[in-house]
């Protein structure tokens, strides 16, 4: 099983027009030397104070820069050509990008704003996933690299998963709060993003007592359950190629398994066996028909000599006589 992240852009923006009195003074320019106006920049006491762009010089401007005391404090943009204002930057008081907003489906509602530290640095990014105006993905950076992405998976507008990322982008752990009570119940580990353990607290006392194991095809191997003081589990059962096939029970707290079921291919239970003097060597067998849950023969060895001295079993087909 391999666990997808995402990333969508957003956010929600007007177009502001530089009003023509406010400029003292207009510089057009022709930057491509077409014949056609593709820039403008409008001063006022000498001091710049917004340039429009028309960057893919189809007649129609598409970016748009504010200026206070000569340094940016926003940029805008039109990166669909539709006319309306779909991304904007804001700057720091040196000029730096501290944010940008996206609006990609146009609908004026923010769907992503991303943050910068020093350098233009992504440090984090809100996102809604769901374009319903509301944050529902909270993504971390390092380097640049996403180290940490929560979801709201159920929409109550709190984080419930939690995504954990290797430098790189290697995702490598899932948390998980699937009861909404802030708690984390459930751990889903990864290597070379593949998932191989899923850890459960179903006791809620904060710590993993059921460990479900897969192979590298996404199959159940193992499930551990049951964890005694020292974390050993009391309950293992075995699977092959994603088939129950063997249950292994310490009921008695030992260390030691003292009950063994095992399975057809279909994980029927076809056979019980059962170590009741705790001596390590199985005492009683119990033999099922696949899909029957009472036996139709028990063996026991009385004398402790490993092998069977008394059998019940029922009559051959449905008389239900013993013999």
């Amino acid at each position: 099983m391999k666990m997808k992240r995402y990333l969508v852009l957003s956010s929600l923006f007007l177009l502001v027009a530089v009003p023509a009195g406010a400029a003292e003074e207009v510089r057009r320019f022709d930057r491509n030397s077409d014949g056609k106006l593709d820039q403008w920049e409008y001063y006022s006491g000498g001091q710049l104070m917004a340039v429009e762009v028309d960057r893919n010089h189809n007649g129609r401007v598409d970016e748009w820069l504010f200026y206070d005391n000569g340094k940016p404090v926003r940029a805008e943009f039109d990166t669909t050509g539709k006319g309306n204002v779909d991304q904007r930057e804001l700057y720091d008081a040196q000029g730096h990008v501290q944010r940008v907003e996206v609006d990609r489906d146009g609908d004026g509602l923010p769907e992503q704003r991303l943050f910068y530290g020093p350098g233009k640095t992504l440090l984090r990014a809100e996102v809604d996933d769901d374009g319903d105006g509301r944050v529902d993905q909270w993504h971390r950076f390092q380097n640049g690299q996403a180290i940490e992405i929560a979801l709201d998976t159920n929409r109550d507008g709190k984080p419930d998963q939690w995504q954990h990322f290797r430098p790189g982008g290697e995702l490598y752990l899932v948390e998980v709060d699937g009861t909404g009570d802030g708690k984390i119940e459930q751990w889903h580990r990864y290597q070379d993003g593949t998932l191989t353990v899923v850890e459960h607290d179903e006791s809620a006392d904060g710590k993993p007592d059921r460990f479900v194991h897969y192979d590298a095809q996404g199959r159940i191997t193992q499930v551990l359950e049951h964890l005694d003081a020292k974390g050993t589990p009391r309950t293992r059962m075995i699977y092959k190629a994603g088939v129950l096939a063997r249950g292994e029970f310490d009921t008695t707290g030992d260390g030691k398994p003292d009950q063994w079921l095992f399975y057809d291919g279909q994980g029927n239970l076809i056979r019980a066996e059962y170590d009741q003097n705790s001596d390590g060597r199985p005492d009683q067998w119990e033999h099922f028909v696949a899909g029957s849950k009472e036996p139709y023969k028990v063996e026991r060895d009385t004398n402790g000599d490993g092998k069977a001295d008394a059998v019940w079993e029922k009559d051959t087909a449905q008389t239900g006589k013993r013999r």
